[in-house]
């Protein structure tokens, strides 16, 4: 029994090193270059162990991305479901939403665990790739879904694809904050400007919101609400 233990505990711990070393290269050289011998290798494992645990390179692909989107995801519904409790579904306002969406994703990235880091360069970067898509959408869209309709409830004069365009303008802030953007530094030459979460958070929750309630007023303005 004690040495089934111990092969249960290796097993899991050879699990958790391998998709920590595939998420870290993941997100250094990017996914498509990556060789399952240079992951092993980090892991201090070998290819047959990443074999035994996920099969080919695309699940352990879909592991990395799976992973961190339960977390992440449990707690944006948490949070959700919180403020509707407390103020009723109609009673919630698009401000209080955008931040249950986005201060969660935050918080992990100034976090003591650099996983997160690692993993946010690496979805940032691929959100949007079609080979991506299966497990982007298994991740993530529930909870996109969810944000979807308290969006529309708390603008009611945005239409159904108001909704989605909203969410993926939400999407490309958040991403594009979190991604360590030379270009960004490049602009005003600060070399730590890619990494300053506390700014982009403070800037991005106003942006989102303003940029949101204008396409609602727009639809009214227009009478083309639906």
């Amino acid at each position: 029994m004690a040495t089934a233990n111990r092969a249960s505990s290796y097993n899991v711990a050879t699990r958790g090193n391998l998709l920590d070393a595939a998420e870290r290269l993941f997100a250094i050289k990017g996914y498509e270059v990556v060789t399952l011998k240079e992951i092993a290798e980090a892991a201090a494992a070998n290819v047959g162990q990443i074999s035994y645990h996920f099969g080919q390179k695309d699940e352990l692909i879909n592991a990395v991305i799976l992973r961190r989107a339960g977390v992440i995801s449990e707690e944006r519904i948490q949070l959700l479901e919180s403020y509707e409790r407390l103020v009723g579904h109609r009673g919630c306002q698009l401000e209080p939403i955008v931040r249950a969406f986005v201060d969660p994703y935050f918080a992990k990235l100034k976090s003591d665990d650099p996983g997160w880091r690692c993993y946010a360069l690496f979805i940032g970067r691929n959100v949007w790739d079609a080979k991506l898509a299966e497990a982007i959408t298994e991740g993530y869209n529930p909870t996109a879904h969810r944000y979807i309709e308290a969006i529309r409830r708390a603008v009611p004069s945005l239409t159904e694809v108001d909704g989605v365009r909203a969410f993926q303008f939400l999407l490309a802030g958040l991403y594009g904050s979190t991604t360590n953007d030379s270009r960004i530094n490049g602009l005003l030459g600060d070399s730590g400007l890619d990494v300053d979460y506390d700014g982009y958070q403070e800037t991005l929750v106003p942006y989102v919101v303003g940029g949101i309630r204008s396409i609602g007023a727009m639809r009214v303005s227009a009478g083309t609400t639906r």
